[in-house]
């Protein structure tokens, strides 16, 4: 794309009225928000078949900022796709059978191993080598908590030069990467107490087994779909409570009533947030940053 373009896009109002008009955000953050946009559409790369992920703990503002990137990046004549990790999160029925057959956490959505990473994959495969008729991308209802009919997924009128995926955990690389890609995650990663009762610690066990092995496969098998991955850094995890309980208030429907309700369902993330903030620098290629007023500014990245 032409640097005049992006400098014309970013010297205007542009970004910040579609912020105004499509969210919520207060102004202070939608100026922070429209500023770090243009940001990011300068450093696009405009080549074809190139995939972004971009990370960050629920809440954060993953997807209002990579809507948002999309939407300017489609006004700047680079077509754009937008997926969600979200979408792909089991039907209530599968994490039934998962819970079930497994482990009962599995119930709930939100670690790796409550995704549909097979199909993940093959739709990223199917869009980077073009061959998106008749591809259906899932949409997952959180009011429901649920997956929609496919008479209701999401379809690509033409195959995009640039794929943007969010989701939490998006390219996270689980800590004992570094050392052996086949190594489990440490127990105490996944809240493992050695001073609980046996019966619990065999509980303990088995979902840090399952939650570690599904990490594991989800970094493996997007590692080479990314070309580049992004981190959304938040101040601490206070305010990634605070912000996906303001979150849970804009749905249609809330499936979690109050504040004590969000810190509970987080729980099972908690863990692997904390990690990934402290390890970014071993896998993001850029950071974005997060103020306590959910305010945004990008660090300089890692390496180009």
């Amino acid at each position: 794309m032409s640097g005049e373009r992006v400098q014309a896009l970013s010297s205007s109002s542009f970004i910040e009225s579609w912020l105004a008009e499509n969210t919520a955000l207060p102004e202070e953050n939608r100026k922070s928000l429209a500023r770090t946009i243009a940001a990011l559409a300068e450093k696009i790369k405009s080549k074809p078949n190139t995939t972004i992920g971009i990370s960050g703990a629920p809440g954060s503002g993953k997807s209002t900022l990579t809507r948002a990137l999309a939407h300017c990046l489609d006004r700047l004549g680079v077509a754009t796709c937008h997926l969600s990790l979200d979408d792909y999160y089991l039907s209530r029925r599968e994490r039934e059978r998962l819970a079930a057959h497994h482990h009962p956490l599995l119930r709930q959505r939100g670690v790796p191993g409550t995704h549909d990473l097979q199909k993940l994959l093959l739709d990223l495969d199917a869009i980077r080598s073009g061959a998106v008729d008749g591809l259906r991308i899932p949409v997952f209802d959180k009011s429901v908590d649920d997956r929609l009919p496919e008479s209701r997924w999401r379809s690509l009128p033409a195959a995009p030069q640039l794929t943007l995926l969010e989701g939490w955990c998006v390219g996270a690389r689980p800590p004992e990467q570094s050392h052996s890609e086949h190594d489990p995650v440490d127990p105490r990663l996944m809240g493992h107490s050695a001073s609980a009762p046996e019966s619990q610690q065999v509980m303990d066990e088995t979902w840090r087994l399952v939650v570690s092995r599904a990490w594991n496969e989800m970094y493996q098998g997007l590692r080479s779909r990314l070309d580049q991955v992004w981190y959304i850094q938040v101040p601490d995890w206070d305010c990634v409570v605070d912000w996906r309980w303001q979150q849970e208030q804009e749905l249609a429907h809330m499936n979690l009533l109050s504040r004590h309700d969000v810190r509970n369902f987080l729980s099972s993330f908690e863990q692997i947030v904390k990690s990934m903030q402290r390890t970014h620098i071993e896998w993001a290629d850029l950071v974005i940053e997060t103020d306590q007023r959910h305010n945004f500014h990008l660090q300089d990245p890692k390496r180009n």
